[in-house]
């Protein structure tokens, strides 16, 4: 295995605190779905799904700092194992014109102080659900051309759960409710990857739980937010790179992840795509939706799907290991990659 390998990872939720709450809650079925304060035109409750532990008083901004801050202190013991220096951030973000407006250089600033100065922010991407996807794509460049060193942290955080991004999902009746029975319950989530190249991890002393075999990239010509009908053609096209690819396409995988809500939308979407690169799906086929278990978590839904990708396949067995991870965004952008598990001796014995 060529590709970067994942050594750490730090989760936050409104299912979980951490990484292990996270995922439980998850493989448990549990949902924090709730109703809010906020009315929607009929005058009945948005729904949401929200950290509990955060004031509901909280902008957007102060939601996604406390969560992504929470979810670093899952990688804060990888950390402090390092030699000393920085390490490479590479961050992704809600995209621009859904919600209230993200305070970039206030949540940047929080992350940074939380760490005392071992991150180093290398990049920002602002491309909502795809946004994780393509902040692997690039550490994963610049873990291969040696300019991130080592080890690469890979984060993405979102919030839809504060009251005026509410707000403004209900004026643009996107919100699941009786007018809209197709819509999308708001969430929120933090992640972060850390990433060792390959053969790194070993001189680090660190244990690999994934492999990264390949990110692809594309934007979709008639994205959701032209509200028009789409052919599928960006994430035809991104699936189409991963079959291709010597090592992702190699064998069909064992199941898919995907970051969206529950719009009827992104399924004819995966549908289109899926039936022009079948020979990757995994038979029978088998598709998990981020939006089931945390709403609509935006750009934090790239963490959160791929920690899943690497536990479910110890919950499944040891078949179960290589795991497709497609975002798509309402602009447009659209991010999937290929992850495979890699089980610890002790679990081989």
């Amino acid at each position: 295995m060529s590709g970067a390998q994942v050594v750490g990872l730090g989760l936050c939720t409104p299912i979980g605190t951490s990484t292990h709450m996270t995922l439980a809650s998850l493989r448990a079925g549990l949902v924090r779905f709730t109703r809010t304060e906020v009315l929607d035109e009929v005058a009945e409750p948005v729904r949401a799904s929200r950290l509990s532990l955060l004031d509901d008083s909280l902008s957007r901004t102060q939601r996604m700092a406390a969560l992504a801050r929470q979810a670093l202190a899952g990688v804060r013991p990888l950390l402090a194992s390092l030699p000393p220096g920085r390490v490479p951030l590479y961050l992704g973000l809600p995209e621009a014109g859904l919600g209230a407006r993200v305070e970039q250089e206030a949540l940047v600033a929080a992350l940074l102080a939380e760490t005392a100065g071992r991150l180093e922010v290398v990049k920002v991407h602002e491309a909502g659900r795809a946004a994780f996807f393509e902040a692997l794509a690039s550490a994963q460049k610049d873990l291969h051309s040696g300019r991130a060193g080592a080890l690469a942290l890979v984060g993405a955080v979102d919030s839809l759960a504060d009251g005026a991004s509410l707000e403004a999902l209900a004026a643009a009746r996107l919100h699941l409710g009786r007018r809209n029975p197709d819509g999308r319950i708001p969430g929120e989530a933090a992640g972060f990857v850390a990433l060792a190249r390959p053969g790194a991890a070993r001189s680090l002393k660190l244990e690999a739980t994934g492999v990264l075999l390949g990110t692809a990239l594309a934007v979709e010509p008639k994205p959701f937010s032209q509200r028009g009908p789409s052919l599928a053609e960006g994430l035809t096209e991104a699936l189409h790179t991963l079959r291709r690819d010597a090592v992702t396409g190699a064998r069909r995988v064992d199941a898919v992840l995907a970051c969206q809500p529950g719009d009827s939308f992104w399924g004819t979407e995966f549908s289109r795509a899926y039936l022009r690169n079948a020979s990757l799906m995994p038979e029978p086929l088998r598709v998990y939706v981020a939006g089931e278990g945390l709403g609509d978590a935006g750009a934090g839904a790239g963490p959160v799907m791929l920690g899943v990708a690497l536990h479910r396949a110890r919950w499944r067995g040891p078949s179960a290991r290589r795991t497709l991870i497609h975002g798509s965004a309402d602009g447009g952008r659209i991010g999937a990659c290929v992850v495979e598990m890699i089980r610890s001796a002790k679990e081989e014995s």
